[in-house]
């Protein structure tokens, strides 16, 4: 039970009752009255609220029962067509070669060494050509004589413009390059897929029934002597019958 004074007015709160007493009379005896019983009122409306947070009760969490997982959303299916890739083509031209002037160089070289001394031999031939006081012109020539296992006969050909009256050292001469038709294949890459080349010319020949005497002859459009090993333009001159 509370109790409130106030300017001779007197007012009890008990079990939510309010009594309110008073010794004044009159008009001012009202006054003090009514503002007792306010003053009263709202102690007593203050005293019964309580937090909020304590009058409301907690939500319950859901059940995780009553959970309902996302949609799954299929990816649209795209139809795709596999590409097989072809066979390259690998279809030779036919040309005739002229004779030129050349300065030969012959050697032989096992087929782990062939680069390097291809390159040694085309070097040689042009520091030759320098001394008997000619001119380098045109695409230097490889003749591949014979070959086996083992290694391989080679004739390096530099062909060249001018005259000299002194004659080559040994084992170098001066003479002519090969003149007649050819089937021309061309080979761009590296100098070691050259076998992969040479293999699908021999498949080429088996299936055109054409005669080959295992003499081939590689003209290099790139300078053997300069060019990177992996980035060779090479054409494989193949003579016919």
């Amino acid at each position: 039970m509370a109790r409130f004074g106030l300017a001779g007015a007197a007012a009890e709160v008990s079990g939510g009752r309010i009594a309110v007493g008073w010794r004044p009379t009159g008009a001012k005896a009202v006054a003090v009255t009514l503002r007792a019983m306010l003053l009263a009122a709202l102690a007593l409306g203050t005293a019964g609220l309580a937090p909020a947070s304590a009058q409301q009760a907690p939500a319950n969490p859901p059940a995780a029962d009553s959970l309902t997982p996302p949609p799954v959303v299929d990816p649209k299916r795209v139809e795709t067509t596999p590409i097989t890739p072809g066979a390259p083509t690998f279809t030779p031209e036919e040309i005739t070669l002229t004779p030129v002037p050349v300065l030969t160089l012959s050697g032989a070289a096992s087929w782990e060494e062939a680069y390097d001394r291809l390159v040694a031999g085309v070097k040689e031939a042009d520091a030759e050509l320098k001394r008997l006081g000619l001119t380098r012109s045109g695409d230097v020539f490889i003749m591949y004589t014979t070959s086996d296992e083992r290694g391989f006969d080679y004739e390096i050909q530099m062909p060249f413009s001018g005259t000299t009256s002194q004659k080559p050292q040994a084992p170098m001469k001066l003479g002519g390059s090969f003149a007649g038709k050819v089937l021309k294949f061309v080979h761009t890459g590296s100098f070691s897929d050259m076998d992969n080349t040479y293999e699908q010319i021999a498949n080429y020949l088996d299936e055109k029934n054409i005669d080959q005497n295992d003499l081939y002859i590689e003209r290099y459009r790139s300078d053997l002597a300069t060019a990177s090993p992996e980035a060779l333009e090479i054409e494989v001159l193949v003579p016919l019958p």
